[in-house]
């Protein structure tokens, strides 16, 4: 069994008062709520949606220490000489048992935002010509082709006034008890791809298809203001939105 952490242990005993969850979403030092709408942009592709404010987060489910199992691929074989004889081969491969990755703490959230349908929408397809016969010299004789004209018109513009909309998110956190990047990513990046895999489909909604199951938070403890390395919260912040995670800072519980 792993040694607990206290840094992990303190942070869930922090985190069973919602208020302290709330502001780990939205902290007082983000009044442009740019930590929630990272998360949102890691599942709600920006390219087809763009999310201009957060009016509200509303936390419906926490969770800790929640257990994901990576799913493993079971691959079996028969072989059997033809015309038939007596003689058969059969191979199966049985697989370990597959690794458990711990989510520290699980949230179901609703996110109220102000938002507006962003890239060229697709409005109408026109045919330029008659059938004609496919041109090259590769062509086939009975191959015929016809040239279409796809028109394309500018989403509409974004309306303050129209009501907000609510985005369900989930955001599932690890927290970190040293500042250990390439352990971080490396954690991250398999329970990612376990939850992915372990998961539903992702929905579909009016702004296209969603990017992942849940958006991802690191909480690793503050870096001392008078740290000689280089490394800083706003560096490492950076290196993790690079590979869709979104990185926090708290004091030590």
């Amino acid at each position: 069994m792993a040694a607990t952490s206290p840094f992990t242990d303190g942070l869930m005993l922090r985190y069973l008062r919602p208020e302290n969850v709330e502001a780990l979403l939205t902290p007082a030092t983000d009044p442009e709520r740019k930590r929630v709408r990272s998360l949102l942009a890691s599942v709600y592709d920006p390219a087809h949606l763009d999310i201009t404010s957060v009016d509200a987060v509303r936390v419906d489910l926490t969770e800790f220490q929640t257990a994901v199992h990576a799913s493993v691929a079971v691959h079996g074989s028969w072989d059997k000489s033809i015309p038939t004889t007596e003689q058969a081969r059969a191979t199966v491969e049985i697989p370990a048992t597959p690794p458990v990755h711990w989510i520290d703490m699980s949230l179901e959230t609703v996110i109220a935002v102000r938002a507006a349908p962003a890239g060229s929408l697709l409005s109408s397809v026109e045919a330029e010509a008659a059938w004609a016969a496919g041109a090259g010299a590769g062509a086939p004789q009975d191959e015929f082709e016809r040239p279409y004209t796809l028109q394309y018109a500018d989403p509409p513009p974004f309306d303050p006034t129209a009501p907000s909309r609510n985005l369900p998110l989930r955001v599932s956190t690890l927290f970190f008890d040293r500042l250990d990047l390439v352990h971080a990513l490396r954690r991250l990046s398999q329970a990612k791809r376990a939850v992915d895999a372990a998961s539903p489909q992702p929905e579909v909604h009016d702004g296209g298809a969603l990017l992942a199951s849940s958006a991802w938070l690191a909480v690793f403890p503050a870096v001392a203001t008078d740290e000689p390395s280089q490394t800083t919260e706003q560096l490492v912040g950076d290196l993790l939105a690079t590979q869709g995670f979104v990185a926090a800072f708290e004091t030590a519980p």
